[in-house]
């Protein structure tokens, strides 16, 4: 039976025949068999190289004798394998064949011959011929592990040695292991290395810096824009710098000290090195600053003196710096568009994150005054981002006009802001017509004919919008000249000082300027209560005050105005601000009343002077709070007589109260003994000396005896001082310091002024930190 051997070579690739797949694994075998022997010297020199690593010797031996040692092992690693591959040759198929068989123990070389092909076409050949096969091919093959010779190469047992160095190094070097393998290979230069990295945010902001720590492997989030700062001392050579995407600018530097500052305006992966070691790694998330947000809480509305209230609310992630309403006519019919209409809203707060405000804005003397607009409101942020609200749609409130040329003028002066060139045509021929015959319709009145003929000659020889808007100017003071008294322009007037106020106290001005401020304000509030005195609302034109309606006098608007000034001066500008807002609310929705004012009958009289007397023993106990509080702190005045001289003033002021209440029920005077019960509380408390219980005791006798002196005039159901009633706002007509701004009392102001010299010392003192005393300087730029 004549047979060929073509012996041909297994294809490449994993096998598919399970007869194959166990030939190419004892090639495999055979493979690792004549590799081992030839990696092993190399193998051990470096083996013996890291060992030593392990063992920390590198850090007591210098760098060059480090280096020679590597290059060393290097070399003869490299020279052992060159050697020992110069006759490598990977084992054949037929090889891995063959220690198959012996392996599995098979005669006849039944698998390295299985490529034999019968010659001829005989059937009966052909099946005993795959008879044969069958027979001589065994169902499983077994493979021996591989036999790597190494104790032939290793005569000395020196393998045996490196496993027991290598675990010797281990057990050393326990949890720095990684960090001495890495030595192994490193110049050391950036051992001696150290690194100081901190993050400062943007100052709009206000956030603190960001110190980095090496060895944090979280994700660091920081606001987008921050400033990495990057300090290397004691480094050999300039470091190194790896930040993402944003530019790194290069160490700068001599003499072991090196900086550099890196914007963060992508995320970013950040790592120094010094001779190719790492002395830092942090994976920084720069956060993009979101655009503010801003709505209406309420559509556009006029106040009693038609002043525009805007209620609205915003918010950014970092602070709000500007608010604004935007306004544009719905339509004129003058033909014309009209441009739109910028309107600031000062804000009580520069900076705050948060605003929730209503803003008054007079607009009476825009040419708008009396259209339909649509309007929206934009936000800014420090860095210039906007918010845009939704739109709405409202009516702007307009001054009524009594005298019949002074409306023809605002008629007139409305046209020409929303008219195009043929409506400005008919505004020219119209002024023209108000100035025939001057000796009989202006007689004695030489200035507004004057006023006419100047508006008239200004549309004439108009080029520009601001030569249109000198003659609007020229029409709404005229029309005030003709209107009654003094009353519009010192209502503009405060309304102007206000705005200036809220932004200086926003912006920080200084206390000088808030104060000149603050005084023209109330000179201005003189004015103003003086022309609305003498301008009262004709009759038909007062409307009839609800039952519940709030009463204030100018004693009371005094009272807030000393109230601001001493706010401001403690440093609580945004407080004050506030209260300002708060004042001027009022104002704008106040309404001059006939006959039933404050002191309009015995009964309101006596009311007034129950609730001056509780309003007395408010102000004493006040005042008693703020000498515990002083006690407290160690700065006691010694009239006070220590603890028990508090005790007998606490103890006095209780009798007081006590004679007040006989024959009184009802709800205030229950509140009025719960104010009794706290002062015997501070009395029992001053007596044992204890002055922080004593405090609380005291502020709970403040509380109760405002709640009682509210809940009186609640029973009264009287309009000045009263709790139960709402003024024109509808809001709850509580004492003036309970009216939605906590009004802080003494002991406050004194501890706000204490905090802030405090402040102010620990910034001076150079010998602190430069770290601390920014965080402090920031801390003083909100005072």
């Amino acid at each position: 039976m004549p047979i060929s051997s073509p012996r041909t070579a297994f294809p490449t690739g994993f096998p598919a025949n399970p007869l194959e797949r166990r030939v190419a694994l004892a090639r495999g075998v055979l493979a690792i068999e004549r590799l081992l022997p030839l990696l092993w010297p190399a193998v051990g020199f470096l083996g013996f190289y890291l060992a030593l690593a392990l063992t920390g010797v590198f850090a007591l031996i210098p760098w060059p004798v480090q280096a020679l040692l590597l290059a060393a092992t290097v070399t003869t690693s490299a020279l052992s394998l060159y050697d020992g591959f110069e006759d490598f040759a990977w084992p054949r198929t037929i090889d891995a064949a063959r220690r198959l068989e012996r392996d599995s123990g098979l005669a006849h070389r039944p698998i390295s011959e299985r490529d034999d092909v019968l010659v001829g076409d005989d059937p009966v050949a052909r099946a005993l011929w795959d008879l044969h096969r069958a027979r001589t091919l065994p169902e499983k093959f077994r493979i021996g592990l591989p036999r790597t010779g190494i104790a032939e190469r290793d005569p000395q047992g020196l393998r045996w040695y490196l496993l027991i160095a290598v675990a010797v190094g281990l057990v050393l070097a326990r949890s720095d292991t990684g960090t001495r393998l890495v030595s192994a290979f490193d110049s050391g230069a950036g051992a001696a290395a150290s690194l100081d990295a901190w993050i400062d945010p943007p100052p709009y902001t206000g956030l603190p810096l960001t110190s980095l720590h090496i060895g944090d492997t979280s994700v660091i989030r920081v606001p987008q824009g921050s400033v990495l700062n990057l300090r290397v001392h004691g480094a050999p050579r300039t470091p190194g710098l790896a930040a993402g995407n944003n530019a790194a600018p290069r160490f700068a530097g001599e003499d072991g000290e090196y900086s550099s500052n890196v914007i963060l305006s992508t995320n970013a992966r950040v790592r120094v090195q010094v001779g190719g070691h790492a002395i830092g790694k942090w994976n920084i998330q720069a956060v993009p600053d979101a655009a503010p947000t801003i709505a209406f809480t309420a559509k556009p509305s006029p106040t009693e003196q038609k002043a525009t209230q805007f209620a609205f609310k915003g918010s950014d992630d970092y602070g709000i710096s500007s608010a604004r309403a935007v306004l544009a006519p719905l339509k004129t019919s003058g033909g014309g568009h009209g441009k739109p209409l910028v309107v600031e809203l000062p804000l009580p707060e520069s900076g705050a994150k948060t605003v929730d405000q209503n803003s008054y804005v007079d607009l009476t003397s825009n040419p708008y005054a009396g259209l339909t607009v649509t309007g929206h409101l934009e936000a800014r942020d420090a860095i210039g981002q906007k918010g845009i609200s939704a739109p709405v749609t409202f009516k702007l409130p307009a001054r009524v006009f009594t005298d019949p040329l002074a409306r023809a003028l605002i008629e007139q002066r409305q046209q020409l802001a929303t008219s195009d060139a043929a409506g400005r045509k008919i505004v020219l021929l119209t002024l023209d017509a108000l100035t025939i015959a001057p000796d009989k319709f202006y007689a004695g009145k030489n200035d507004i004919f004057l006023a006419l003929r100047s508006a008239f000659n200004g549309v004439k020889n108009a080029k520009t919008e601001a030569d249109i808007a000198r003659v609007e100017n020229i029409l709404w003071e005229t029309a005030l000249k003709l209107e009654r008294g003094g009353l519009l322009s010192a209502a503009e007037e405060l309304r102007k000082l206000q705005m200036m106020i809220t932004a200086a106290l926003a912006s920080g001005a200084p206390q000088d300027v808030i104060d000149e401020l603050l005084k023209r304000y109330n000179e201005a509030m003189q004015k103003y209560m003086a022309a609305l005195a003498a301008n009262p609302p004709a009759p038909g034109e007062q409307q009839p005050l609800p039952p519940d309606a709030k009463t204030i006098g100018q004693n009371d608007i005094q009272t807030m105005l000393d109230m601001i000034k001493k706010l401001t001066q403690a440093g609580d500008r945004q407080k004050a601000a506030q209260l300002l807002a708060m004042l001027q609310s009022m104002l704008e929705n106040m309404r001059m009343t006939q006959g039933q004012g404050g002191s309009g009958g015995p009964q309101n009289k006596a009311l007034n002077e129950t609730l001056q007397k509780y309003g007395n023993l408010m102000g004493k106990q006040r005042a008693l709070l703020d000498k515990t509080f002083r006690q407290q702190q160690g700065q006691a005045d010694p009239k006070d007589g220590g603890p028990q001289g508090l005790q007998k003033q606490q103890s006095d002021l209780e009798k007081e109260l006590e004679d007040s209440l006989k024959g009184m029920d009802g709800k205030s005077a229950q509140k009025l003994r719960e104010a009794g019960k706290a002062m015997g509380e501070a009395q029992s408390a001053l007596g044992k000396k204890d002055l922080t219980n004593a405090g609380s005791s005291q502020n709970q006798a403040l509380d109760a005896l405002r709640q009682g002196a509210q809940a009186l005039a609640d029973e009264q159901g009287q309009g000045q001082k009263q709790g139960g009633g709402q003024d024109p706002l509808g809001r709850g007509n509580a004492p003036l310091d309970n009216s939605g701004v906590k009004i802080p009392g003494a002991a406050d102001l004194a501890r706000a002024r204490q905090i802030l010299e405090e402040l102010r010392r620990r910034a001076g003192q150079m010998n602190r930190p430069q770290q601390e005393r920014d965080y402090l300087d920031r801390l003083l730029k909100a005072f």
